[in-house]
């Protein structure tokens, strides 16, 4: 069974026989499933960590019928609930909601649920006869679910925006007060009063490295899931959780074992395995790694097909991937899906029908080669990836996938020398042909779907206007009156695109007009633009700067210094951005800013921040201060700020006197009615 084990099936039925069902067969009528109205409901696995069930994002019955690798938490998003449950659960109710509030919110248990749970069970435990180690994996009594439920529809009635917050709030005062029922203590001051909520107006970088990350080919992002997948140096996919920084890379499954590996002699004086050119040399060694190097004669083995591309299928479980001929293998031209050849298109499912890393068993035949002379290089004979669907095909460019409607476009090359092409649309589970199509004027366009999956933004070859078309049917909507975008995002219920031309004006263009009807200038050029998967906002990003944006004012929100290179790709999540770049994933939190100050005192602190304070007093010494001293110092606006003032820092070791020697932060601050101090690693 593909479930969520913790113990074996047997254990766990027996572990949860003395309150569920007892030993002996008689059922306990307090901790029955079907007893509570919320256990009916449909559960979200929340991939992207926002408290809501995403369009994407996984929807069972039953957390047993999830993965057991799973690392995001669970959510029932309702009008009358919201509920949630860490990871490790088997069960979503009141209670593992309060375990998954401590382990985001309360910053004494560091994330833990064991430490979540021991400390539910010291505050509440003898009181209401709970057992908190089991309340993780089973439904708890009915009367504590009813004054538990009845306290959070009441925290959820107040005002604003963050349910999280309000959740948050409901059980702060639980805390304080000894009870769950807070129905007539909860008030609108206390959320207001007591919470920083820097959502959407503040943004805090981190990073995950990410050493095999050496190019910008073919980088997708899920914005419902955070599941990157990108293809990389030896045809491997690395397919990362931006929300953890998990990564597996896998090898694509073949019908047949590897091929051998056929080496070359190089009789130049050296031992490194660089790529650097060596004088004296004029031979053609462009095409690198994919076809080897001509400057030995020819005798490096060179590959038939190659991926040229990747996209994420269903779930993140499979993977589209284009192969492509190279110069050496069959390059017949068809503008159709064959039942024969060796590319195309291939659905492939990852993990089952993946290697995690290359067959090291492949054997390594040594040849000798003269530099001056050399016989035609022996071509490896291209296996078929494993798939479970195909549409095979040797010129076919880029693809699109559609998961809401159950379907791939796919750009078809309709000529040898690249003059035209179409978009073929294609049912995603089966890749066969639907019918629909739509002639291109470029055999590289840029295809962007909106974010209800409903459209498709086309950006063809300069002179040829872009157009958004229909993705269901592939016929024209309209035509966009601007002959020089290079960016572009679907914004604002998809009635509306953002685009940059190079410079630094961004523009709002009406779809159903076709014209632009507003204009922001930045104080860079935009290199990359992006929005957010609701379309509400959008970032750019220059060589100097990243902008959060907000789409319906047309304004800047919130600006922050960025100065990394070699960036690749730009994705939005509902509260990250997501920026892929050569050895790193850097991804800078918006969204969840949320809680007590010293809760969110702990988000923000980092070397970032230190290097920004550094930077901006120069020579200054690092000395204790408030996290609110710290943050105007570096210009930050006092509205923000002054929610710090009682926030103290003390940098460890205690003789660091610039940020290169600290190593740790203590923050203390009021939480729950106490000062307490917590440590931060930096």
């Amino acid at each position: 069974m593909n479930g969520k084990f913790k113990l074996s099936k047997i254990a766990v039925i027996l572990a949860g026989c003395s309150l569920v069902i007892s030993c002996g067969g008689e059922e306990s009528s307090n901790t029955k499933s079907d007893l509570y109205d919320y256990s009916k409901l449909s559960i979200c696995v929340d991939a992207d960590r926002n408290y809501a069930c995403g369009p994407q994002e996984q929807k069972v019955s039953s957390l047993w019928s999830v993965a057991a690798d799973n690392t995001a938490p669970f959510v029932i998003d309702n009008v009358a609930y919201l509920l949630t449950a860490p990871a490790s659960a088997n069960v979503v109710s009141p209670f593992t909601t309060l375990i998954q509030n401590e382990v985001l919110f309360n910053p004494q248990v560091s994330g833990s649920v064991a430490q979540a749970q021991a400390h539910l069970q010291q505050l509440f435990g003898d009181q209401y006869n709970l057992d908190f180690h089991k309340l993780n994996t089973e439904h708890g009594p009915k009367e504590a679910t009813n004054l538990l439920l009845a306290s959070f529809a009441h925290a959820l009635s107040l005002e604003g925006d963050s349910k999280a917050l309000k959740i948050s709030a409901a059980v702060d005062k639980m805390v304080s007060s000894g009870n769950f029922d807070i129905t007539g203590s909860l008030q609108q001051a206390d959320l207001d009063n007591t919470y920083v909520n820097l959502n959407k107006r503040y943004l805090i970088p981190g990073s995950y490295p990410m050493r095999t990350l050496s190019s910008g080919r073919a980088i997708t992002m899920n914005e419902n899931t955070g599941m990157l997948l990108a293809l990389t140096s030896g045809d491997k996919l690395l397919q990362v959780d931006t929300a953890t920084g998990l990564s597996n890379t896998f090898t694509p499954a073949t019908t047949t074992q590897t091929s051998p590996v056929i080496s070359t002699y190089d009789d130049h004086d050296d031992d490194d395995d660089d790529d650097d050119d060596h004088d004296g040399d004029d031979c053609d060694d462009d095409y690198g790694s994919l076809f080897g190097d001509d400057c030995n004669g020819g005798g490096t083995t060179q590959p038939a097909s190659a991926i040229l591309s990747a996209a994420q299928g269903d779930h993140n479980k499979n993977a589209y991937l284009i192969y492509q001929p190279t110069i050496y293998g069959d390059n017949t031209m068809s503008s159709t899906c064959n039942s024969t050849g060796n590319n195309g298109i291939f659905l492939t499912e990852l993990g089952k029908n993946s290697q995690v890393s290359p067959l090291s068993s492949a054997p390594q035949i040594s040849t000798y080669s003269s530099a001056s002379g050399g016989t035609t290089p022996p071509v490896v004979v291209p296996v078929l990836p494993v798939s479970s669907a195909a549409c095979k095909n040797n010129h076919i460019n880029t693809l699109i996938v559609s998961q809401n409607h159950d379907t791939v476009t796919a750009v078809f090359s309709k000529g040898y020398y690249g003059q035209s092409a179409e978009l073929k649309q294609l049912v995603s589970g089966t890749l066969k042909p639907t019918g629909n199509s739509y002639d291109l004027s470029s055999t590289q366009p840029v295809l962007i779907l909106s974010k209800q999956q409903k459209s498709l933004f086309v950006l063809q070859n300069a002179g040829t206007p872009a157009v958004v078309i229909n993705a269901q049917t592939l016929n024209l909507q309209s035509e966009i009156i601007k002959n020089d975008i290079d960016k572009a995002a679907f914004v604002n219920n998809d009635k509306q695109l953002i685009v940059s031309d190079q410079t630094n004006t961004l523009r709002w263009i009406d779809i159903a007009q076709g014209s632009s009807i507003a204009t922001l200038v930045l104080a860079e050029n935009a290199i990359k633009l992006t929005s957010d998967p609701t379309g509400k906002y959008s970032t750019a990003l220059t060589n100097k700067n990243l902008y959060l944006i907000d789409n319906e004012t047309k304004a800047v929100i919130y600006s922050q210094a960025y100065a990394q290179r070699n960036v690749y790709g730009m994705s939005m999540l509902s509260n990250r951005i997501i920026i892929s770049r050569a050895g790193a994933i850097d991804y800078i939190q918006f969204d969840n800013l949320t809680g007590t100050p010293i809760k969110v005192a702990k988000q923000m602190l980092s070397k970032d921040l230190l290097q920004n304070w550094s930077t901006t007093k120069s020579g200054a010494s690092l000395t204790d201060m408030t996290l609110a001293e710290l943050l105007r110092d570096i210009g930050e606006d006092d509205v923000i700020s002054q929610q710090f003032n009682d926030i103290d820092l003390q940098w460890r070791p205690a003789s660091a006197t610039n940020i290169e020697g600290v190593k740790e932060v203590i923050i203390t601050g009021d939480y729950r009615d106490q000062r307490i101090s917590i440590s931060k690693m930096l």
